[in-house]
C-alpha cells in the first residue's frame, strides 16, 4: 500500500485550469497550525461553503489525476457549519488526494479541514511508523488551532466536528473517538498469518514491529469535542484494543469499499461493528480500494501499465469513480447529518 500511496505524490500540484467536473462554489483556506507532537507546524486546507469570489485554484492535478476546483479565500456562505476534521492516506501519502471528498462535503454545507501530511519523500521507513500515534494529534492539534482563530473564512459550529479518516486517517479516526491500538496484537500484524498492509516494505527496510515502543502505539488520543466518526477502510482495524473499543461513546460509521472477497484483510472493518456499541456497518460493493482515490485523467491507467504500478485508476466493471465518489460522499454527509444534528 505504501508505495502505492507515495506514486499519488505526482497529484500534490496547484494550478489554474478548468477541472473535468463542475462543483458548486467552493471556498478554500490554507492555514499552517501549530502541532506541538511535531515541534513544529503543519498545513492544512479549509474547504467551505462560498459565496462568488476569490481566486480561482485547481488542487491536486497531475497528469495522472484530476484537481479539485475551489475559490480561494472566497467569502463564506452565510451561517454556522459544521466542521469536519480529515486524514486521508496511508504512512506515507501525498497533501491533497483528499481533495475530492473535502471539495464535495464543502458543497453539502461542511466545513472541512483537510490534514496535510508531510512530505514522504524526505521520511524514512522508520519515521512514517510515528505517523500511527503523531497523525491523531495533528487532528486534534488542527481543531485546537481553528478554536482559537478570533478570524476564519467561515463560521464554525464548535459544538457540532466530526473527524473522517481513509487507511490510517481511519485509524486516527477511529482513535479520537476513544479506540487504543493493542501493541502485541499491533506487533503481530506482520507475523505469518497477520492483517499487516505495510509489512513488504518494512521487512525491506530492517524494522520489526515487535521493537516499536509499546507506549507510543497504545496512547490515548480520545478528543471530547469531536462528536461523531466516519472511519473508511482503516489500517490496522484488527489490531484496536477491544475494551476501548467497548467504551467508544459518540456514533461511528464504518464503511469498506469492495466485496468481502475483494477487501484487503487488513482494510476490512465488519468485525468492529459488533465491537463499537451502536456502530453501523456499510459495504459499497461496486468499489474497491483504489477507488478512494482522485479520478483519473482518461490516460492515468496507461500510465501505470507502463510504469509497471498497480491499477490505481480501476474501478468495478460498470462503476464510474466520479459516481462512486458522488455516492460515498453523499452517505459520509448523511451520516454527518444524523450525528451531529443542530
Amino acid at each position: 500500500m505504501r508505495h502505492l500511496l507515495t506514486l499519488l505524490l505526482s497529484a500534490c500540484l496547484l494550478a489554474t485550469n478548468t477541472p473535468a467536473h463542475a462543483a458548486d462554489t467552493i471556498g478554500l483556506s490554507f492555514l499552517s497550525v501549530p502541532v506541538p507532537e511535531r515541534g513544529g507546524r503543519m498545513d492544512i486546507t479549509l474547504w467551505y461553503p462560498a459565496m462568488a469570489g476569490g481566486a480561482s485554484i485547481l488542487i491536486g492535478d497531475s497528469p495522472l489525476f484530476n484537481g479539485e476546483a475551489a475559490q480561494q479565500d472566497a467569502p463564506a456562505a452565510a451561517g454556522s457549519h459544521p466542521l469536519i476534521l480529515l486524514s486521508h492516506g496511508g504512512l506515507k501519502s501525498g497533501p491533497f488526494i483528499g481533495a475530492w471528498m473535502a471539495s464535495r462535503l464543502a458543497s453539502k454545507g461542511f466545513a472541512v479541514a483537510m490534514m496535510r501530511q508531510p512530505d514522504p519523500h524526505t521520511m524514512t521507513s522508520e519515521e512514517s511508523l510515528r505517523e500511527i500515534w503523531l497523525r491523531p494529534a495533528d487532528l486534534s492539534a488542527a481543531l485546537t488551532a481553528i478554536e482559537k482563530r478570533s478570524t476564519l473564512s467561515v463560521e464554525i459550529d464548535r459544538n457540532r466536528v466530526g473527524v473522517l479518516g481513509f487507511l490510517v486517517g481511519g485509524t486516527s479516526a477511529l482513535s479520537l473517538g476513544g479506540g487504543r491500538l493493542d501493541p502485541e496484537s499491533f506487533a503481530r500484524s506482520c507475523d505469518p498469518g497477520g492483517t499487516g498492509v505495510d509489512c513488504a516494505e518494512f521487512a525491506g527496510a530492517g524494522i520489526d514491529l515487535h521493537s516499536i515502543d509499546p507506549q507510543n502505539i497504545a496512547r490515548c488520543h480520545l478528543d471530547p469535542r469531536v462528536k461523531a466518526a466516519v472511519v473508511i477502510d482503516p489500517e490496522f482495524g484488527a489490531n484496536f484494543a477491544p475494551d476501548s473499543l467497548k467504551h467508544i461513546s459518540i456514533p461511528v460509521r464504518l464503511i469498506n469499499l469492495g466485496t468481502p472477497a475483494t477487501i484487503w484483510p487488513g482494510l476490512r472493518v465488519s468485525g468492529l461493528k459488533d465491537a463499537i456499541p451502536g456502530a453501523h456497518f456499510d459495504l459499497l460493493s461496486d468499489a474497491s480500494q483504489y477507488s478512494a482515490f482522485s479520478e483519473c485523467k482518461p490516460g492515468g491507467a496507461a500510465i501505470l501499465r507502463e510504469e509497471g504500478e498497480e491499477p490505481l485508476c480501476d474501478d468495478p466493471g460498470g462503476t464510474s469513480r466520479a459516481t462512486i465518489h458522488d455516492r460515498l460522499a453523499e452517505n459520509v454527509a448523511a451520516a454527518f447529518r444524523s450525528d451531529l444534528p443542530q
